[in-house]
């Protein structure tokens, strides 16, 4: 776990998932979101004490019953382009999510992968697996294709998928995609937003960029989904796209530096609609998925 904070920016996400922990003071259930601190270097922080947590839903202070290290295994599925454009790029994302996943293995045995392709239809090339040798074969099915992107759809598909796991389910979306590409999705963004809200999964997404020419609706689209989820959109340009392995890195320190904050949620029978966290310690920042289930 050391060695990851060391060589890898953890940025920071929460995620909120309803899980009955029990009943705390006058019957109010209780919930648990995952939490990740970052000093201002982006480096992980791993000595939060629970006093130096809030939380509020709709603006409302809620009070927290217990802050441990978050231990469950996650769930990632990982969206790759296949559209033409991906061939300049494959080999790069291979070795990429190869080493990604065989870190977080190396970390925790029971962390689950699947890879979802969009270029021309959203196919999952590879369902939930550990298995490294699944992930290497999957990993080589990763062609590019002659087709348009779909993305819309996939993250669709991919969203429900994910809202089926058993409550208390860590999710993680990650999209690999190609900057510029042509776009042949059906499905509007609103119908993406809801899916991807009624998960409780994180996105985060990673374009890689030749010139300038980018498709705002689908940057709008990733943007929105990480900013309201907890995750992060990034760019890398140019030469700068060999540093997808450095990115996916990132994700993994991330994912083993976070806090399980347990804190009572209010009695009113109206759905929250926003959660908060936020850490008193100066000089640290924890980022937060705004949307609730």
């Amino acid at each position: 776990m050391t060695r990851l904070r060391d060589v890898a920016l953890a940025l920071g996400l929460v995620m909120v998932v309803g899980v009955p922990v029990g009943l705390a003071a006058k019957q109010s259930p209780a919930r648990t979101v995952y939490v990740s601190v970052m000093d201002s270097t982006g480096a992980p922080v791993g000595d939060m004490k629970p006093e130096e947590f809030s939380v509020k839903e709709d603006g409302a202070v809620r009070t927290i019953a217990k802050v441990e290290r978050a231990s469950e295994p996650i769930h990632y599925v990982i969206m790759v382009d296949t559209t033409p454009t991906a061939g300049r790029a494959v080999n790069d994302v291979r070795e990429g999510v190869k080493a990604f996943t065989a870190l977080l293995l190396s970390v925790e045995p029971k962390t689950q992968f699947s890879f979802v392709e969009f270029g021309g239809a959203a196919i999952t090339v590879m369902d939930f697996t550990s298995e490294q040798t699944k992930i290497d074969a999957g990993l080589g099915k990763l062609m590019p294709k002659p087709s348009e992107s779909v993305l819309n759809e996939a993250l669709v598909e991919v969203a429900k998928k994910l809202a089926a796991l058993p409550p208390g389910t860590r999710k993680v979306i990650l999209t690999i995609n190609m900057e510029p590409t042509i776009d042949a999705t059906n499905v509007q963004a609103r119908q993406v937003a809801e899916e991807v809200r009624k998960s409780g999964a994180i996105v985060w997404s990673v374009a890689l960029q030749e010139g300038t020419r980018r498709d705002a609706n689908r940057e709008n689209l990733l943007k929105g989904l990480a900013a309201n989820t907890g995750g992060r959109w990034v760019v890398l340009q140019g030469p700068s796209q060999t540093n997808l392995g450095a990115f996916l890195r990132s994700i993994a320190a991330n994912s083993f530096s976070q806090y399980a904050v347990t804190y009572t949620t209010g009695d009113s029978a109206t759905p929250v609609k926003v959660t908060d966290v936020a850490v008193s310690r100066p000089g640290v920042l924890a980022l937060s998925m705004k949307w609730s289930r």
